[in-house]
Order: structure tokens, then sequence, then C-alpha cells
């Protein structure tokens, strides 16, 4: 999408005489390396310029590699990869030091459990000085052995030393779970929601609803009438926005709620922080997110007063549940 559609929007609203340092663009994709410093055509110059170096590295594996290394990655983090941003280069070249010091080639990026669990010991039994200069080795030979030109090689040498603080960091919380790309096992859902906007309300439909949950003023009543009548995660979404509850009313509601739907809900809540995140979905509530809505704030507040039990137990169906074609809002 940067390349067919905000490039081609720089270059229409481009201004060589009055707009030369205006970036008229939206340009998503980062760059491993990207300096925000510069604007207008300079950046766009720069970028055009990293994107292609990025792009020949990319192109020293196999497609087939390439994609090892981009769906373990969506399965490690818990999102889908066509859609996220980040860096594929980084990725790869990530992968390729791993193999290196796992004994292979740099071509050579699958990395296997049992590598995993080796390079994962060696690194962490390692001091920073021993793991930076294990680091700068792997890179000089990938270098050598891609048999990189002046302008690769002098950009993978930008990138040396934010890796090895990368390292040096996975090192420190004792897991690299997150840097090494290694094969996740594709275990099959056992849930998979389908979602149809067809069972919406209409928008008529929906308006009465509202209409009369605010005119009551019995709790119970309300979460009863959202229960009854809400019959698709739409509904309950768009109820939840409404702002037709009021303080204790969240918890009166998210109460009645079974582990599935508080599940589905900790997976919106919760998504950014439930990406790349190895220390559990009780550490993710505990430690809480900034709500963007009133709802978000108090279904975050009903989870942390819940048992370790019941969070556990939710924590069991986040990643066992599937849905398909869903619109959130």
């Amino acid at each position: 999408m940067t390349i067919d559609e905000s490039l081609p929007v720089f270059m229409k609203q481009y201004n060589i005489i009055f707009g030369a340092q205006n970036t008229m663009a939206s340009i998503d994709y980062p760059l491993a390396i990207d300096d925000m410093r510069l604007q207008g055509v300079i950046y766009i110059k720069q970028y055009l310029e990293r994107l292609r170096i990025e792009t020949k590295f990319c192109q020293f594996f196999s497609h087939q590699d390439l994609m090892y290394v981009l769906t373990n990655f969506g399965k490690i983090y818990h999102f889908n990869y066509h859609v996220e941003l980040f860096n594929i280069f980084e990725l790869m070249v990530n992968n390729a030091v791993f193999s290196l010091l796992a004994g292979k080639k740099a071509s050579q990026v699958r990395i296997s459990e049992t590598q995993y669990k080796q390079l994962n010991r060696m690194l962490i039994a390692c001091c920073a000085d021993q793991r930076s200069k294990l680091i700068h080795e792997s890179i000089d030979q990938l270098q050598k052995e891609l048999q990189a030109d002046q302008a690769l090689t002098h950009y993978i040498d930008l990138y040396r030393n934010e890796l090895v603080q990368r390292v040096n960091n996975a090192a420190k919380i004792g897991s690299f779970e997150i840097l090494i790309i290694r094969e996740i096992e594709e275990h099959k859902k056992p849930m998979v929601l389908m979602l149809n906007e067809n069972n919406r309300m209409s928008d008529i439909q929906m308006r009465n609803l509202v209409d009369r949950i605010t005119g009551s003023d019995n709790t119970e009543k309300k979460v009863q009438l959202i229960r009854r009548y809400s019959v698709s995660l739409h509904d309950y979404l768009d109820l939840l926005n409404s702002r037709c509850l009021f303080a204790d009313e969240y918890d009166a509601l998210f109460d009645t709620l079974g582990d599935v739907e508080l599940a589905i809900l900790a997976k919106i809540v919760f998504y950014e922080k439930l990406r790349g995140d190895i220390r559990g979905f009780r550490f993710v509530v505990a430690d809480g997110v900034e709500a963007e809505s009133e709802w978000e704030m108090h279904y975050i507040g009903f989870m942390q007063q819940l048992d370790g039990e019941r969070i556990e137990a939710v924590e069991h169906l986040i990643y066992d549940i599937d849905y398909e074609d869903l619109s959130f809002y």
C-alpha cells in the first residue's frame, strides 16, 4: 500500500517550488533505520533508497523462507502478519544472525525448537560483552556470505547496535521468545465464531433498546434487556459504546458474562498488550492498559478483581477462539 498508494499521492501533491519540504503522504511501512528529522522530498528520497536496500537484502532469501519467518512471527506475536506494521528486513537479519550462531549458513533462516533452546541458553549464560562480540562477529560473517555491496554493508552496520541492544534486553528478561523466530506448531482453533453482519440490530432497533435501557433506574432490568435483546457481539459493542450504563452497572453486566464472552472482550481491550507478551494474561490484566472508552475502563477494573483461577480460564480461551469477518466498530 505504501508503494502503490501512498507514494503516488506524494508525487501528485509534490510542489517543487513552494512545497518541496512538505511530505503530503502517509508513509506507514516502517524502515529498520529511519531518519525522521528529514522532510518532504529529501525524506522520500532517503525512504526509497533505504527501502530498496532492504528489499535487495530480502531477495537473498527464498520466498519460502521469507514466508516461514513471517508466518511464525505472526504466531509468536498473536497477530495477523498480513495487516500489522513491522519491518521485514529486521526479522530476516535477526534470524540470519541467529542461524550463524547456531552453526548454520546465513541463508538458512529456519530455526528449530532445539536450536532455539540452545541459543537461548548460550546467550543468557554470556556476559554482555561476550554477547556483543558474538553478534558483531555473526554480522561480519553475514555480510561476507551475502557478498553485500557497500550500500547494504553500511545499512547493516547501522542496525548492528540496535540488534545488540535487543539481544541484551532479551537476556535480561531470560527469554528470546519474541526475538528468535522459530517454527511454532499451529494447533487447530477449537472455537471458531462466525459473526455475520446480518445478525446486527437495525439502527431503529438499537436506538429503541438504548432508550429503554437509559430510561430505567433498575440495574438488574438494564442487564436483562441487554442480555435478552443483544444477539451479536456487534450489538454488545454498540450498546457498550452508547454509554447507556453507569458506574457499577458495567460490573453487573460483566458479571453475567461467561468465560468465552470475557475472552472475546479481552482480545479487543488488550489487543496491543497481548501481542508478544510472554509473561501471561494475568500480568497483562494486572498492568492494565490505557482505556479508550468508559466501558473498557470498567472492563479492566472488573477483570482485575477476578481470582487467579478465573483469569486462567479466560486466558486459555483467548488463544483458542478465532473469529472471522468481524469489524468491531
